[in-house]
């Protein structure tokens, strides 16, 4: 019996010995906000995602970060923050903000807002 609860134990403590991300090896802005946020530090990747969008350069990686951001903001519980940003996505790229389930998060937003 001993030997089977070892095993258990073992087999649940894997996961507290994973490897990083693979994302965590980037060297750009978007690839370490990108790590800060799948490592739960939203404080390092909220600053990192704002960086880029408040830069506002007309690429991808601005949506993107516009995005995850709205995300880190939900996380750590600024619902309508990220209600703003969604409602940004939406505006600057409706197959995106479609895409990317926007319309689901920011329905979230607003349930926990108490605005649905």
């Amino acid at each position: 019996m001993s030997v089977r609860y070892a095993f258990i134990l073992a087999f649940l403590a894997l996961p507290a010995f994973a490897g990083p991300p693979t994302t965590c090896g980037a060297t750009d802005d978007y690839g370490k906000a990108l790590c800060a946020y799948q490592r739960r530090n939203f404080a390092e990747a909220e600053a990192g995602f704002r960086a880029i969008v408040d830069r506002g350069a007309a690429e991808a990686t601005t949506l993107h970060a516009m995005y995850f951001l709205a995300r880190t903001e939900m996380k750590r519980g600024r619902f309508d923050e990220a209600a703003t940003l969604f409602v940004r996505i939406y505006g600057l790229d409706t197959s995106f903000y479609e895409a990317w389930n926007c319309d689901f998060l920011l329905g979230e937003c607003r349930k926990a807002t108490g605005k649905d």
